[in-house]
């Protein structure tokens, strides 16, 4: 399981990339139903850090009502998730891929001030339900709530906290269903148990190494080998 130490490395050296840099990698060397499911769980632990780390930020409110349209909403991406082809799942992916690492490379002010926070909570709502289907079908549910986080009146930790606490609550709620739905077997949860340590240890890794390389130029490579690889995946499905 190079790919998640890799992913997790990346991840903790350049600040995003978990999750894009091991959707689009895996592939390469498991099927893509399998790399979906591991990806989908193994991110917890991830997520799980992450959100204590961040955990003085949270907004409660949005998170609530994100949250509950994403968990009614992930279920139907799994639907989705359960009857695509492998070729449209491949070419859904390198999509979804596209859409991350836009979303990532958007620069950011210290202080995230675009626009003044929404008293409806329908926009939340929307975009929760919008990244909870995203997350049961392609395994990426990043860019509807981060879209949706910039434009509030939020400070940088607390909009690193409300996607961060959004991310755990679906990853988790999807790991559940997969574990329903009988997606893990054995071989598969030996795979998971694996990338999730893997993982850990490369952001251990990742955040050694950010000390000493310059972050935005590698950032820039990542992106630009990410979104080769999404490509690849929009051109030529499974074939």
């Amino acid at each position: 399981m190079i790919v998640s130490l890799t992913a997790g490395v990346i991840h903790s050296a350049i600040g995003f990339g978990f999750g894009i840099v091991a959707i689009s990698l895996l592939p390469l060397a498991i099927d893509a139903k399998s790399s979906h499911i591991i990806v989908s769980v193994c991110s917890v632990p991830m997520l799980l850090m992450a959100a204590w780390t961040y955990r003085k930020g949270a907004q409660r409110v949005p998170l609530v009502v994100t949250s509950a349209g994403a968990i009614l909403a992930i279920p139907i991406g799994l639907l989705l998730f359960e009857a695509a082809s492998m070729d449209l799942l491949v070419r859904l992916t390198g999509l979804g891929v596209l859409l991350m690492v836009a979303s990532s490379l958007r620069p950011q002010k210290k202080e995230i001030r675009h626009h003044p926070a929404t008293t409806s909570h329908l926009p939340s709502l929307v975009a929760g339900v919008i990244s909870g289907f995203l997350a049961g079908a392609v395994s990426i549910a990043g860019p509807p709530i981060a879209a949706y986080a910039i434009r509030q009146n939020w400070k940088t930790n607390q909009y690193k906290a409300f996607v961060t606490q959004f991310l755990l609550v679906v990853a988790t709620a999807k790991a559940i269903l997969l574990g329903f739905r009988d997606h893990i077997d054995t071989e598969l949860g030996i795979e998971i148990g694996v990338a999730s340590i893997l993982s850990v240890v490369g952001v251990a890794i990742g955040e050694r190494l950010c000390r000493n390389l310059q972050a935005e130029k590698l950032k820039l490579i990542v992106a630009a080998a990410l979104i080769t690889v999404a490509f690849l995946m929009l051109l030529g499905g499974s074939n």
